[in-house]
C-alpha cells in the first residue's frame, strides 16, 4: 500500500519540529537560530508533492490556516497558509517570532522599525526599513515584536508554511500600526484563552 502524501506531510513536519527545537535548545531564539529555522522550513516548503492542493480547501473569503502541527501548551504552531490574490495586512507586530515560507504565489512583506519612545497611549511612529517577496524556495524570519506588513501581489494564491514561536490560538496580544495617524491599537490576548 502506497504512502499517502498526508502521512508523509506529518512526518515531515514532525521532523521539521524536531529539528526546531534542537535548534532552539542549543541556541536559544537568536537572529541566527531564527536564519537557521528558516532554511529548514524552505527546504519544507520546496516539497510541494506533501502539499497537493487537493488536500487544503481554498479560502471562502481573503485567507485560511490550516493546521500542519501545532504542540501542546506554549508549544509551536506549524500551518499552511492561502492567502487570495489582493490580500492584505496592515503594519502589525504577533509579539511572538515567526517564520513564513513560500510554495506558491507571491506575497510581499514589508518590515517596519518604532520611532516614537512608546510613551503616549494609542500613538506609534513606524518607518519602512525592508522588504522581502516570499515565494517559491524564498521565506522570511521575524523576531518578537518586529513590525511586518503583508500583500499578496499577482493573480494567484499565496500559499506558503508559516511556524510560529506559539500556536494561532495562544498568541499574545497583536499590535496594529497605522502609519498614516501616527497611532497603534492593540487586541486581546489569547495566551489563556486557549
Amino acid at each position: 500500500m502506497p504512502v499517502t502524501a498526508a502521512t508523509r506531510r506529518a512526518r515531515a513536519c514532525a521532523n521539521l519540529l524536531r529539528q526546531v527545537h534542537a535548534i532552539t535548545e542549543d541556541e536559544g531564539i537568536t537572529p541566527s537560530a531564527l536564519h537557521a529555522i528558516k532554511l529548514k522550513l524552505e527546504a519544507l516548503a520546496r516539497r510541494a508533492d506533501l502539499f497537493p492542493a487537493d488536500d487544503f480547501a481554498m479560502p471562502i473569503a481573503q485567507g485560511r490556516n490550516h493546521k500542519l502541527l501545532v504542540e501542546e501548551g506554549d508549544g509551536h504552531g506549524l500551518y499552511l497558509t492561502i492567502a487570495l490574490p489582493g490580500k492584505e495586512a496592515a503594519p502589525h507586530d504577533h509579539g511572538i517570532w515567526c517564520i513564513h515560507a513560500g510554495i506558491s504565489g507571491q506575497e510581499r512583506h514589508r518590515f517596519y522599525r518604532r520611532i516614537d519612545n512608546a510613551t503616549e497611549p494609542g500613538k506609534a511612529d513606524i518607518i519602512q526599513v525592508g522588504e522581502v517577496m516570499i515565494e517559491p524556495g524564498k521565506g522570511m524570519a521575524m523576531a518578537d515584536h518586529d513590525i511586518h506588513a503583508t500583500e499578496v501581489v499577482g493573480d494567484a494564491p499565496a500559499i506558503g508554511l508559516a511556524l510560529y514561536g506559539y500556536a494561532l490560538d495562544r498568541f499574545p496580544a497583536v499590535a496594529w500600526y497605522h502609519p498614516a495617524f501616527g497611532a497603534t491599537r492593540s487586541g486581546a490576548s489569547r495566551r489563556h484563552a486557549a
